[in-house]
């Protein structure tokens, strides 16, 4: 680098708000800088000419003069900063004010430079304005976010990660299990010690479970990695998808607009509209991932339309009367999740064919009435407030009038919502499962423009996707090694328990499985339990889908964030943007949890009536 390179690459770095662009960005930005002087009086430009440059001051000062002749003197630090924007022309006259020195940098090179550090186009507008108003404005400070929800200190945390594998490789044999399969317990310990410790985000472990687990061997590669090919994979992609469409389109604010017409002005109909959306929701998309995604925007314009206090008591209701809508009868509709066909499928011939659709649903209506109290409950007096929405009639209608007509985005997303739903309601008929319907749904968007290829790159949740298939790819793991079987032969009185002290099993069911979803996701769990369980059930002549029922409603228990991953996208939006108080929830939810366990007590007398226990 010559000499004047190098006084070029200290201006660039002394400058104030070019300086703190990444390195990599600044030195392409040095191959096209050029160093132009003009004489005292000499204009560098004139309004409404092309901007074509930004300028760094190095030496002397500039005179910017606005088409009505107000004159601001600029001494140092930059000009010209139209180049950096949209603006195609420049807003003032730059004057020198005696012999001037400055640096040129080309529009194309400025452009890049904000494209590679997205903050300082907007310190660059400030620049500007500060130059037209005649006064300096800054950004002003941004408040910090707290991080809610559970958190541990880092330093006993990675000590947990480091320690816990040790010790499994060294006391694991003394369970009896194989090498190979001690091995996959220390990763998988290594994994749940990241999670419960909050160490990094939530999909991070669950990639290394994958990495550590084909380095090592210990299973074949397409088990490790079945999650990237599952059926949930595909479900999760799709219905993310959609819920991208049916945002960037409008379609999901024009909903909210017209239920919000047709509800009375109170805050208990608002929460009932929003839940029974959820509720409608449930039997039609086999996912709550799906169902939260396409909800939680639904949600976040509902809290703004309303006008209610962020973070506040009634914002909270809200978000709770949303997440329990999509997600708490995920254990009474049998098409509501993949994992309900799971247990199905391990049911008798004589099972299956009494726990049809009506059949399954008929025998968990206690549970659901006992839930949906409880919700009720929790939302009412857990977040009691005489807070009132604010939403006139007339701001409605015009709000629905500037809409206009569907747009055709609108109506694409429309339509993909509605194959959806009548495919998946009509699958005992055309036999195609729903991730097909909803890969041929997303190729459909895909096709036709409606979803384009950068909104599928920014908008869809791809970590969430990673963290789905890691732990998809876990639990294959967790079978191929055996580690189901294992966990049977540690349970041999468990079916005296369960014939003779029914109610008493269902207690340390409880207990068990909330051991467990500290360090297994909500499907595995099921699954795991379901195969050790059900057929133990049938052996003891107790009712397996009474067993697999249960089973299902206690698995959806989680009490921390990264326990629940259709929470994870909710509460990462309400970071970025802070709608409801996260504490609060996640207190309200652990009422629920116990409710859980109400409503199966509660449903004893009704499962009795029909002989069912």
């Amino acid at each position: 680098m010559n000499a004047l390179n190098e006084e070029d690459a200290a201006r660039l770095l002394a400058d104030s708000l070019i300086g703190r662009a990444s390195r990599p960005s600044l030195a392409r930005l040095l191959a096209q800088v050029s160093r132009r002087q003009f004489r005292a009086g000499a204009r560098i430009y004139a309004a409404g000419s092309a901007a074509d440059c930004c300028y760094l001051l190095v030496a002397g000062a500039v005179i910017l003069v606005s088409p009505r002749g107000s004159r601001r003197a600029v001494s140092a630090g930059r000009f010209g900063e139209e180049a950096a924007s949209n603006a195609h022309a420049y807003l003032t006259s730059a004057v020198a004010a005696e012999d001037v020195t400055v640096l040129c940098l080309p529009r194309a090179a400025i452009q890049a430079l904000v494209e590679a550090n997205p903050r300082l186009q907007t310190d660059l507008l400030f620049s500007l304005t500060s130059h037209l108003a005649g006064e300096t404005v800054t950004r002003p400070p941004k408040t910090p976010v707290p991080r809610s929800g559970y958190r541990r200190h880092a330093a006993p945390g990675w000590l947990l990660v480091t320690t816990l594998p040790l010790l499994v490789l060294a006391f694991g044999d003394r369970l009896g299990i194989e090498r190979g399969g001690v091995i996959f317990l220390a990763i998988f310990s290594a994994t749940v010690a990241m999670w419960i410790c909050n160490l990094v985000d939530d999909y991070i472990p669950a990639l290394f479970a994958l990495m550590a687990t084909l380095l090592t061997g210990l299973v074949p590669v397409p088990v490790i990695l079945s999650g990237f090919a599952s059926d949930g994979f595909l479900m999760a992609l799709s219905t993310l998808a959609l819920g991208t469409v049916v945002v960037s389109s409008g379609l999901s604010y024009r909903a909210m607009l017209l239920l919000l017409r047709r509800l009375p002005n109170h805050q208990g109909w608002h929460n009932a509209g929003l839940f029974a959306t959820g509720l409608l929701l449930t039997p039609i998309i086999p996912t709550a991932n799906g169902r939260i995604a396409l909800l939680a925007p639904f949600y976040a314009d509902m809290v703004d339309n309303l006008r209610l206090r962020q973070p506040g008591a009634a914002a909270t209701r809200l978000a709770i009367s949303c997440f329990g809508g999509g997600t708490l009868f995920s254990a009474i509709f049998i098409t509501s999740k993949s994992v309900n066909f799971a247990v199905f499928g391990l049911l008798s011939p004589q099972g299956q064919d009494h726990f049809q659709w009506m059949g399954w649903l008929q025998a968990a209506l206690v549970s659901g009435a006992v839930l949906l109290l409880a919700q009720a409950a929790a939302a009412a007096f857990g977040c009691r407030n005489v807070e009132m929405p604010h939403l006139p009639r007339a701001r409605l209608d015009e709000q629905c009038n500037l809409l206009g007509p569907l747009t055709n985005r609108e109506k694409a997303a429309l339509l993909g919502t509605v194959f959806m739903v009548v495919g998946i309601v009509t699958g005992a008929l055309h036999k195609v499962q729903a991730p097909w319907l909803g890969f041929t749904m997303l190729f459909g968007l895909l096709l036709c423009g409606t979803l384009g290829k950068q909104e599928l790159k920014e908008k869809v949740d791809w970590t969430f996707l990673l963290y789905l298939s890691g732990i998809t790819g876990i639990v294959a793991a967790f079978n191929h090694l055996g580690l189901d079987r294992e966990l049977a032969t540690h349970l041999p009185n468990l079916g005296i328990n369960m014939r003779d002290h029914f109610g008493w099993f269902v207690l340390l069911l409880f207990v068990v499985i909330n051991v467990i979803r500290l360090a297994a996701p909500i499907n595995a769990t099921a699954v795991i339990l379901a195969t050790v369980l059900m057929p133990l059930a049938q052996v003891n002549g107790v009712n397996e889908w009474l067993v697999g029922f249960i089973i299902l409603m206690f698995s959806e228990i989680w009490w921390f964030p990264y326990q629940c991953s259709y929470y994870l996208p909710m509460q990462q939006m309400n970071r970025e943007q802070p709608f409801y108080d996260d504490t609060r929830f996640l207190l309200l939810n652990a009422v629920l949890n116990l409710a859980r366990l109400l409503a199966v007590y509660a449903a004893f007398p009704y499962w009795k009536m029909l002989g069912i226990r």
